[in-house]
């Protein structure tokens, strides 16, 4: 058995290698080009993904999940992903992209492939700046698809999977899915949660605003 384990040694050395030596030849934006262009990419699922990567996502990206992923060898991961924001519920959001060890990698803010812009302090201005909600969702909850069905769906979880399927079976389709109204939410302050009935879209965006409105105030704090 020990002996088994040293046979995979030598290629963990060349993983952890590669992926720092990609690090040190190249910027977050040169590495985001390389591996956009990158002719061999394999498909992944979200469980081939480093440690660091699965967490970044389910920490800092609340409102995303997961669509499809690729690995481009020797140089990194780029992920498709769909919101779960309540307002665009299955449209899809932004790629993000990770280097061999699961580090996210950012655009440098106004960056051009013409232009040599790496950040030598490793800061990026083109991270962005992902706010979490104040509330969220009391469960069951019913979601309706934009072909006009429904389906009820008993926590996130089952959500996010129910809207993976239904758009990978429906890949052209651009629509969002919706709530059904009314829900009810738990709006968290101060570690404190209130319960409230919200009857309509319009409510859900009047909370939204609410909720941004006291984020901005607890930044300039």
């Amino acid at each position: 058995m020990k002996n088994s384990i040293f046979k995979f040694l030598p290629l963990l050395f060349i993983f952890l290698f590669t992926a720092c030596e990609t690090d040190d030849i190249m910027s977050d934006d040169e590495l985001i080009d390389a591996i956009v262009n990158a002719e061999e990419k394999v498909p992944i699922l979200e469980t081939d993904l480093p440690l660091d990567a699965k967490n970044t996502m389910s920490n800092d990206i609340p409102d995303d999940f997961f669509d499809k992923g690729s690995l481009a060898s020797q140089l990194g991961y780029q992920i498709n992903m769909r919101s779960f924001d309540f307002f665009f519920l299955g449209v899809k959001s932004d790629d993000i992209f990770f280097n061999l060890s699961g580090r996210e990698l950012f655009r440098t803010e106004g960056y051009k492939k013409s232009d040599d812009k790496s950040d030598k302090d490793g800061k990026k201005n083109g991270k962005k700046d992902r706010k979490k909600n104040c509330f969220y969702l009391e469960y069951p909850v019913s979601l309706e698809l934009p072909n006009g069905s429904t389906i009820k769906v008993n926590d996130k979880k089952e959500a996010i999977e129910s809207l993976k399927k239904w758009y990978k079976e429906n890949p052209n389709v651009k629509e969002k899915a919706s709530l059904v109204f009314p829900v009810s939410i738990y709006w968290v302050e101060k570690e404190e949660k209130t319960k409230y009935d919200v009857e309509s879209e319009i409510e859900m965006k009047e909370l939204f605003t609410k909720c941004k409105g006291s984020k901005d105030k607890e930044k300039k704090n």
